[in-house]
């Protein structure tokens, strides 16, 4: 592979994300300039763990979306924390966890030779701290995201805005509600983590994932691990079924894990933490049938995804055969369901409380409708 390019240090993001389209390699520049303040972000809301691993997930998703950046606005930051705090939202118990055990660390740090007045004062600011921490974890997600965007990153409130795709008076707004909140408490500000929590390894990991997926060479399975069960589906045209499937569905093709043996080929396409496997319908070793010869299909596939009603229009637009119309189900999640080009039926939905967390409407008035 050629060496490439390193971007100059004047040089813009937006002029890198938008030379990386043609270059994918230069976009590792992005991880280099911006890493270091996302880790602290993912460690402050979710603890040094998790944060380590969902480090690189952050830029995969940013490398795989750097066609949509808006090439006007020349820092990339408050993209890549709006791409952060989306895949925090997943992760909501974590993050309560995280800031209930900050709010324990001023009693556990006390020890016998301390003095009375230390104590009592250490009791104290624990006993608000506690408060505090309920009064966080308590806020709405939208009004939280916002919060911790502000008082620990430090982030305007047009940064803000562009991270979380809202206008600036929604930002104002959810602040304006969050503090409202916590006025009676006491004043939240951003604390400072021990440095050692900040591995170098965890970035060169990182950044070696980051490399992985856009260096066509290896395998982007590399970077997320296969799951322990996926299913494999049967088309006539597997070829034709994948590019369906990505098209309009919106499933990513690991490219480079493609095989072909015999002029038939496997492929593997993935979506958020899933994965479904396509091959040539081989009724004669597998004894797997394309819905299209059988006449009917005995499975489901059920995918989460993002913003439902987004995904739906992306679909019909792209002429989906819609089988069951969007709406909201009484096992709690929004949902409609669609076959593909070969027939295979697939389900997709978003959790009511996922919706409410990213800022959308909640179930329709009436209640959901069965189904």
């Amino acid at each position: 592979m050629d060496p490439v390019e390193e971007p100059a240090e004047d040089e813009s993001d937006a002029a890198v994300i938008a030379s990386s389209l043609h270059v994918p390699a230069r976009f590792g520049a992005i991880f280099d300039r911006h890493a270091t303040v996302l880790h602290r972000y993912l460690v402050r809301r979710l603890g040094p763990d998790e944060a380590d691993g969902m480090l690189g997930e952050v830029f995969r998703v940013a490398f795989e979306k750097r066609h949509t950046y808006d090439l006007d606005r020349p820092l990339a930051r408050p993209w890549l924390y709006g791409i952060a705090t989306n895949l925090v939202s997943r992760h909501r118990r974590s993050e309560a966890r995280r800031i209930r055990a900050m709010a324990r660390l001023g009693a556990q740090r006390l020890t016998p030779d301390d003095d009375a007045e230390r104590v009592s004062a250490a009791v104290d600011a624990a006993e608000r701290w506690q408060k505090v921490a309920a009064a966080v974890t308590s806020l709405p997600e939208p009004e939280r995201d916002a919060l911790v965007l502000h008082t620990w990153e430090s982030l305007s409130y047009d940064e803000i805005a562009d991270a979380l795709g809202i206008p600036v008076g929604t930002v104002r707004s959810r602040l304006h509600r969050a503090r409202r909140r916590l006025r009676e408490l006491v004043e939240v500000g951003g604390g400072q983590e021990d440095e050692s929590t900040y591995d170098p390894q965890v970035f060169s990991r990182a950044k070696e994932s980051l490399m992985t997926t856009i260096d066509e060479t290896h395998p982007a399975s590399a970077l997320a691990p296969t799951p322990d069960i996926y299913a494999r589906l049967a088309y006539n045209d597997e070829l034709a079924a994948v590019d369906y499937l990505t098209r309009v569905f919106g499933l990513v093709e690991i490219r480079e894990a493609r095989s072909e043996y015999d002029g038939q080929f496997l492929c593997w396409l993935r979506v958020g933490t899933g994965m479904v496997m396509l091959g040539r319908a081989n009724p004669d070793v597998h004894h797997i049938h394309s819905p299209l010869d059988s006449g009917l299909t005995t499975v489901m596939l059920n995918v989460y995804v993002q913003d439902v009603d987004a995904h739906h229009a992306h679909a019909v637009a792209e002429g989906a055969d819609i089988t069951l119309e969007l709406g909201d189900a009484f096992f709690g999640e929004r949902r409609y369901e669609a076959v593909d080009l070969e027939g295979h039926r697939w389900h997709f939905g978003e959790r009511f409380e996922d919706i409410k967390a990213r800022g959308g409407r909640p179930p329709a008035p009436g209640g959901p409708t069965p189904g």
